[in-house]
């Protein structure tokens, strides 16, 4: 099982940086939920190129895909 999926990460809320940067955004309730878990084990410039091309109309897993192959994680 990957580490990201464990039961531990999953109950753990991101920094209060990485909140506010979901909760200011323009997104969907179902995507700032979505990043708000997937933020957890991931950077901040992450979140914010996520979010940028979400916005732009990306789903999720496209906007992620792309991110980490630029960003990278």
């Amino acid at each position: 099982m990957p580490y990201h999926s464990s039961p531990k990460n999953m109950n753990r809320m991101p920094s209060k940086m990485k909140q506010n940067l979901v909760n200011k955004s323009t997104l969907h309730a179902s995507q700032k939920r979505a990043m708000m878990k997937h933020m957890n084990h991931h950077t901040i410039k992450h979140g914010e190129m996520m979010i940028k091309l979400m916005k732009q109309g990306h789903t999720f897993k496209e906007s992620h895909k792309k991110t980490t192959m630029k960003i990278g994680k």
